[in-house]
């Protein structure tokens, strides 16, 4: 039975149980024409497979009401993570969502997502926002199906790939007030 548990003082020793090697499977290239996003995907010959830095526990998750993370436990072993915080303009900045490999495909993602959702609702956000790089297609691919919009694309922030920002007044489009 899948849990989602709110990050305390019991399972901080989680927090990077979850940074798992994944696979980047192609490319997201976006067009801005008249105001619109339109997005052209280009799988790779060859899938790669990385793996983000490991992460060291931040206890300011613990006392900020402005922070949240979520643990996703199946069975009792921690298969995920969403990790979120109020940004500077009004939206709930997810930072980072992690599914354990063997474990993905499997409606955890969506599960944490419903919970950042609910999180950014009950604390007053105007809506959801993240990152993503555009070499990640799976990732991109999942926001979308939340919901999330194509908003920007920033080309320096990650030299090597570039950056797409995505919003969303709610990953169903609904306004989170």
């Amino acid at each position: 039975m899948l849990k989602i548990v709110a990050l305390n003082k019991e399972n901080m020793a989680d927090w990077d149980a979850s940074n798992t090697q994944f696979e980047l499977t192609g490319r997201v290239v976006p067009s801005l024409k008249d105001g619109r996003w339109t997005i052209k995907e280009i799988p790779f010959e060859t899938a790669k497979a990385t793996k983000f830095p490991a992460e060291k526990p931040d206890a300011s998750y613990l006392a900020d009401p402005q922070k949240q993370l979520y643990f996703a436990y199946l069975d009792g072993k921690n298969v995920g993570q969403i990790r979120m915080f109020r940004n500077w303009n009004k939206f709930c900045y997810i930072e980072n969502i992690a599914i354990q490999a063997g474990h993905r495909h499997a409606g955890i993602g969506q599960q944490l997502f419903d919970a950042a959702e609910k999180w950014a609702r009950d604390n007053k956000h105007v809506g959801l926002q993240l990152e993503a790089q555009d070499d990640n297609l799976n990732a991109c691919q999942f926001y979308q199906k939340q919901g999330m919009k194509l908003g920007g694309v920033d080309t320096l922030f990650y030299t090597a790939n570039p950056c797409l920002l995505y919003t969303s007044p709610s990953p169903r489009d609904r306004s989170l007030a």
